[in-house]
């Protein structure tokens, strides 16, 4: 009946929904989702992955950003990312028409253009900005 007693079961309720939110965790979907995305190295079609699931690809995109902050599409290309960015570094200069196909890309230009979405350069730049061990065209040469 009082503006105390209402906050204080407004306050009840709350604590209530962030204590379940806490021990629940996200939606198994998105759990099996994750895995599945991660266990093929963000290949999956995403189709498959919300069959796979039990979800449309809608609402599953959903539920997936609202929990990773990322719709399984993407994450699947962040995943690829990732595999591709570790064997470009990894890898002799020259390998990265072989490094975008072993790793999911069409072609190398796809690799580049997820490569500077994700990380703002090239990947030749990128590797000379990090680690100094390619010469990118244009760049002066390091006297040392």
């Amino acid at each position: 009946a009082t503006w105390p007693e209402r906050l204080a079961v407004l306050d009840d309720e709350l604590g209530a929904l962030a204590a379940r939110e806490l021990t629940t965790g996200p939606p198994p979907a998105v759990v099996n989702a994750w895995r599945l995305l991660h266990r093929s190295r963000g290949a999956v079609p995403i189709g498959t992955l919300a069959d796979t699931v039990g979800y449309s690809d809608r609402r599953l995109s959903t539920l997936f950003d609202a929990e990773i902050g990322l719709t399984p599409k993407t994450a699947a290309r962040v995943i690829r990312f990732d595999r591709a960015r570790r064997a470009i570094q990894a890898a002799a200069p020259g390998r990265m028409g072989r490094i975008a196909a072993e790793h999911g890309y069409a072609d190398q230009s796809h690799l580049v253009r997820d490569f500077v979405a994700f990380s703002g350069r090239s990947p030749s730049k990128w590797l000379a900005e990090e680690f100094g061990n390619v010469q990118v065209k244009g760049a002066p040469a390091d006297p040392d």
